[in-house]
């Protein structure tokens, strides 16, 4: 079948004498199953303790998807939010950032394009971990200014407590379910996307991985850590591109009205806002209600955020992201207007 038409308006920006498109948030959608996993429940299954799990990673519950509930079916609830919310436009891409697909074939991108009931367009899966969200906007703000789309669905769904060993206390505790959805496009009016980062080191890969256990290499496969140098390099790749990002938009810290992070644990989130400066209260955070959702952990926030009414147009802010490969990255936008948000 032939591929969906450029049909989003593009907004443009001159820029050195050429017309450039400037990226927008133009919708928002989230989905969180019904199942709660609460520190009562994982200390019935794990030698731990609410207090323990509160003082190191601020998580008190997470949410867990149903039995059968998979990682499109998510992401289908989510996008369909965002669709709607935007009017249901010619989507001319969808991108979907998990790690946590149920099967090898097909991506989960065409699984949420068969729900949707949408043809023709390209549909594809980025598995960048929990910098998935940071990559797939990098690739749709690159699409969309170089004129190649129009309008981009972007999906981040992660189902990741099945993937968890419940014997290992370390990781357990840590990970939870969920999707969240934007339409990303050229929009009328001030806003967008002021400047993208993303990067890897595979030379740190063994962080964060999905495997046997190093001393039980015969053992069943989960997600496995290292959690002080997870810790330190964290922090370290976090601030970073949170003031490469500041710079590239050509704003301090001060600046910023809010940073949204990957909600990885409440202590390095901690951590990266005092390397930087930063004040808690202008950090958004859910990480205590829904754990480390992995690539869906950005957008989830930014969604929360403006369904409360936390986010005002013209509002700068910085978002950053670090996930096993090691990936790390981070966008810096400024909030639009949109009736849709």
């Amino acid at each position: 079948m032939p591929t969906a038409p450029l049909s989003h308006a593009l907004r443009t920006t001159a820029t050195g004498g050429t017309a450039t498109p400037v990226a927008q948030i133009l919708s928002l959608g989230a989905y969180i199953p019904d199942g709660v996993l609460t520190n009562a429940d994982m200390e019935a299954m794990v030698e731990t303790s609410d207090s323990w799990i509160v003082e190191r990673t601020g998580i008190r519950e997470r949410r867990r998807v149903a039995p059968g509930q998979t990682v499109a079916a998510m992401g289908a609830r989510a996008a369909a939010e965002a669709l709607a919310r935007a009017g249901n436009p010619v989507v001319d891409a969808i991108i979907v950032a998990t790690c946590s697909a149920e099967t090898r074939l097909p991506s989960v991108a065409c699984r949420i394009q068969q729900r949707l009931g949408l043809t023709g367009m390209p549909a594809f899966d980025i598995n960048a971990a929990c910098s998935g969200f940071v990559y797939a906007l990098a690739l749709a703000d690159s699409m969309i200014r170089s004129h190649t789309l129009g309008t981009v669905l972007v999906v981040a769904s992660e189902a990741l407590t099945p993937m968890v060993d419940y014997t290992d206390r370390s990781t357990c505790v840590l990970f939870g379910d969920g999707a969240a959805a934007t339409i990303v496009g050229s929009g009328a009016g001030d806003g967008g996307i002021r400047a993208v980062r993303w990067a890897a080191d595979g030379g740190e890969a063994d962080l964060i991985y999905f495997g046997a256990r190093e001393d039980d290499p015969q053992g069943p496969s989960a997600i496995r850590m290292s959690g002080r140098g997870t810790f330190r390099f964290a922090v370290e790749r976090l601030s970073g591109a949170a003031t490469q990002l500041c710079d590239d938009a050509g704003w301090s810290p001060d600046d910023v009205d809010w940073f949204i992070p990957h909600q990885a644990n409440l202590r390095i989130i901690e951590a990266t806002a005092k390397r930087l400066g930063v004040s808690m209260a202008r950090v958004i955070l859910n990480v205590e209600r829904v754990g480390n959702t992995s690539a869906a952990s950005i957008p989830l926030a930014i969604h929360e955020a403006a369904a409360a009414g936390r986010l005002q147009p013209g509002q700068k802010i910085i978002s950053v992201a670090f996930g096993s490969g090691v990936t790390w990255g981070g966008v810096a936008l400024e909030w639009t207007g949109n009736p849709s948000l």
